[in-house]
């Protein structure tokens, strides 16, 4: 059993003790209904990093919308609503087909399989959490359908799960208490790992961090902050990744941009860490992510930087044609990825 099926397992079997009679199993894949929306969980492909170890591909949606008309007023509120406010999961929209779903993809190392599948699990519950919060209300606002569906044989589940309503009494009391990153951990990771490459430079007051990454002839910003609570989750972790986009670029071009990056990062290759979502605004592509207390790893906040330090880099080789490993930064970058795929927590 590989790394990426060992962590379906213990998803499947452990942490959310899918119940048989509301799932379906695949060879590298389930789907469960812990709700009326069904929610799958599936090893889509490898990966090899730079320093040869294998990274597996995990990814989880949960069916959200249906009969979603492409309208202004659908893009806006996408945009506004679901994007911009982001925790672990971003939407991702099929025009064609009129479905959203809340998507999150990870990368998958033997060596970080413990905390990374705990962060999975709670993508999950999250993911679950929000369309349960949101979803009618979004779907009679927008003219939709909430994409709900039964077992193929069991029918439609009558009570949910109990990880469906997980977040009341767990996720939102711990999110009553101080930041778990404490200003110590972003002084020590601003002071040994960003004032050299891959950053151009970094500053931190207290409970923040900012950063900034090459950016074809400029830059772009990328901000951690601890003391911004979640309006449900309450205190915890928000990162804020900024990139310009061309003054030509209206607000609808602007957030079918952000849609197909969604698309790209959270259900086929993650840059970073694929837990939150790209939006559009004042002429930006933002990625935002927030990460609830009840995520806190000892750790964590490192290799958040260095996934956003990937991020940035396959935004400036897309926007700008700025490749960073072809350049003074190839050494840096390689050296460090090791916290991407293979630092334990």
């Amino acid at each position: 059993m590989n790394t990426g099926q060992k962590t379906l397992e213990w998803l499947y079997r452990e942490q959310l003790k899918v119940d048989e009679q509301w799932s379906v199993q695949a060879p590298n894949a389930f789907t469960w209904w812990a709700d009326k929306n069904a929610q799958k969980v599936e090893l889509i492909g490898t990966q090899v990093n730079p320093l040869g170890e294998t990274a597996y591909l995990i990814g989880v949606q949960t069916d959200f919308l249906r009969k979603l008309a492409p309208t202004d007023k659908t893009l806006t509120a996408i945009n506004s609503i679901l994007m911009t406010g982001a925790s672990m999961a971003g939407p991702v929209y099929d025009e064609k087909e009129q479905t959203l779903k809340l998507c999150s993809l990870v990368r998958v190392h033997e060596d970080i399989r413990p905390w990374m599948s705990a962060l999975l699990s709670m993508a999950c519950a999250l993911q679950i959490s929000e369309i349960r919060m949101m979803g009618h209300q979004l779907a009679a606002d927008l003219g939709a359908e909430l994409a709900e569906s039964g077992h193929p044989q069991n029918g439609m589940r009558d009570t949910p799960d109990e990880l469906a309503d997980v977040v009341g009494p767990f996720v939102v009391p711990l999110g009553r208490q101080p930041c778990k990153w404490a200003h110590e951990e972003f002084e020590e990771a601003v002071n040994k790992y960003m004032q050299q490459p891959p950053s151009l430079g970094a500053t931190n007051g207290g409970l923040a961090f900012t950063v900034e990454f090459v950016y074809g002839k400029g830059s772009s910003l990328c901000q951690a902050i601890g003391y911004q609570p979640h309006p449900v989750y309450g205190n915890g972790l928000l990162f804020v990744q900024s990139f310009p986009v061309s003054d030509r670029c209206s607000v609808n071009e602007g957030i079918r941009l952000a849609l197909g990056l969604n698309d790209t990062e959270l259900t086929k290759m993650p840059f970073g860490y694929g837990f939150g979502s790209y939006c559009y605004r004042d002429k930006m592509i933002h990625f935002t992510s927030f990460l609830p207390n009840a995520a806190y790893r000892n750790g964590l906040l490192t290799n958040l930087y260095f996934a956003c330090g990937c991020r940035a880099r396959e935004m400036s080789l897309r926007f700008t044609n700025t490749d960073w490993t072809r350049e003074a930064f190839q050494e840096a970058f390689t050296r460090r990825w090791e916290h991407l795929f293979g630092a334990a927590l």
